[in-house]
């Protein structure tokens, strides 16, 4: 004795549209998210406004840290003070288009953001390392007291670009921007009412 398949389970007839969620050009991101539901912009926008604060300030930093090159010329820190202002011109050409580019929802602009705020993160951790290692700073703090004093300091400091990390990772940052890269048909949900495609055409026997 055999049993129908249960409610819903039957191939929809040649001509009739397909289920609901099934409907040709409905595109979705990887991971079954529907483009046509527009995602919130607010974490990209927001990546977008710290990288172009950090861009500018990575402008003032390179020109400070270039001034004073000479000052560590004969110093142990001499290539911290190289090390940094390399860095500061990389977050420059990195974070200041990325977040033009972020702001005109093209996937690349993310990519630099995350790209510039790293380096931001790492050159700020090297530089601090060297100091640590370099005992250069005499001081009546203990050895464990300074560490602390620094790595708390240099937290603060960067506290934007790991800000910025955070918000250009987030998943919902990387739907908003393919949803913006969808052609406006996708874009655009149907108009309430509206007849799917396909809805209402006579079977094709």
């Amino acid at each position: 004795m055999t049993f129908p398949p249960p409610p819903g389970q039957y191939p929809p007839p040649e001509g009739f549209p397909p289920p609901p969620g099934q409907y040709p050009g409905m595109p979705q991101y990887p991971g079954g998210v529907d483009l046509q539901r527009k995602p919130s912009g607010g974490t990209a926008i927001a990546a977008g406004v710290l990288a172009a604060a950090g861009a500018l300030f990575g402008i003032l930093f390179a020109i400070r840290n270039f001034s004073t090159l000479d000052m560590l010329a004969h110093t142990k820190l001499a290539w911290v003070g190289w090390m940094q202002a390399i860095a500061y011109v990389i977050e420059v050409i990195t974070l200041g288009p990325g977040a033009v580019l972020l702001f005109m929802r093209k996937t690349p602009g993310r990519w630099l953001v995350l790209t510039g705020s790293a380096v931001q993160i790492a050159q700020g951790i090297i530089a601090l390392a060297a100091v640590w290692s370099s005992g250069i700073y005499s001081s009546r703090l203990s050895n464990a007291e300074m560490m602390g004093a620094t790595a708390g300091g240099l937290f603060v400091v960067l506290i934007p670009a790991i800000a910025t990390v955070i918000l250009a990772a987030l998943p919902i940052t990387g739907r908003w921007l393919a949803w913006g890269n969808q052609p406006p048909s996708v874009q655009q949900p149907p108009a309430y009412g509206q007849q799917p495609p396909g809805f209402g055409q006579p079977p094709q026997w």
